[in-house]
């Protein structure tokens, strides 16, 4: 019998294309299956060994799918941010180990901006304990702050310090219940929102991360066939909800976001990113 030698690279592909056909036929999160196999966990070195999984599942396997199946994307990242949370609700405080950066990295690779912020209570757990050596510390929090603000408004929370605590604060205040729902629910209503057709581009601005820093990407306010606005970037869409018009402007605000930040578009269709202080964060360059 002739033995046939497979590469590791071979293998991540057909693991990624058998995940693929999965997703494709069944497009549900086998919520269920994940929670009896995390019952099942009986001992620490059990946790230890399902969290190092889960991590291989976002390293090896996430990052490395292919981009023209978002959903499918999309539909494994909010497996992972389940399964972390089904780790918390089932093991509560034996899920904290000492330098696990597994629920980091499940809220840092989600790119649906309302789910990343069910995983926070987790987070913020984390940094009540105060564990010593911990990666995880109330010094810096830009990495987990920016979770949030990229995905809501590519928003870059680098060197922004003074920034932080107020931010925690208002994030701490969110419901902490009903995460797998909410999770699930926001991963159902995105692929929705995707079958509707774009019937008005209102207009279009370049992403940037810094006051100084325009990137080559851009991202736009829409109508969609629902007669509901919403602002896109790439195939993510997030809704706007409108919230004062003047004589100059109308300001919108992302539906969830949690920080009481808002846009102003002009009639002459520049933008603006203001923050709850009502101060500029962002003067957005308009794409041509």
């Amino acid at each position: 019998m002739r033995h046939i030698k497979i590469s590791f690279e071979k293998c991540i592909l057909i693991l990624i294309t058998l995940i693929l056909n999965f997703f494709n036929v069944v497009a549900q999160i086998p919520v269920e299956k994940y929670r009896n196999e995390i019952l099942n966990l009986k001992s620490e070195e059990a946790i230890k060994d399902y969290w190092s999984e889960i991590y291989v599942i976002d390293q090896d396997t996430l990052l490395n799918l292919p981009v023209t199946n978002i959903t499918v994307y999309d539909s494994l990242s909010i497996s992972n941010m389940i399964r972390t949370a089904l780790m918390f609700e089932i093991h509560k405080s034996k899920a904290h180990t000492i330098n696990n950066i597994t629920p980091t990295m499940n809220q840092a690779h989600n790119y649906l901006a309302r789910a990343s912020l069910p995983l926070w209570s987790i987070i913020n757990e984390r940094l009540a304990l105060g564990n010593e050596g911990d990666v995880l510390s109330s010094k810096n929090l830009a990495y987990e702050l920016e979770n949030v603000s990229l995905p809501f408004y590519d928003y870059s929370m680098l060197n922004k310090e003074k920034m932080y605590p107020q931010l925690v604060e208002k994030l701490n205040k969110l419901p902490n219940d009903s995460i797998i729902d909410r999770l699930n629910s926001i991963y159902e209503n995105q692929k929705e929102l995707r079958k509707l057709e774009t019937v008005e581009v209102i207009g279009s601005w370049f992403i940037q991360p810094f006051k100084n820093m325009v990137e080559e990407r851009c991202f736009e306010f829409i109508k969609l066939s629902n007669g509901i606005i919403y602002s896109r970037k790439g195939e993510y869409l997030k809704k706007l909800l409108l919230i004062t018009i003047s004589k100059n402007a109308k300001i919108y605000k992302v539906e969830g976001e949690p920080f009481g930040w808002f846009y102003e578009l002009y009639h002459d269709n520049s933008l603006k990113l203001y923050n709850n202080n009502h101060e500029v964060l962002i003067d957005y360059s308009a794409c041509k």
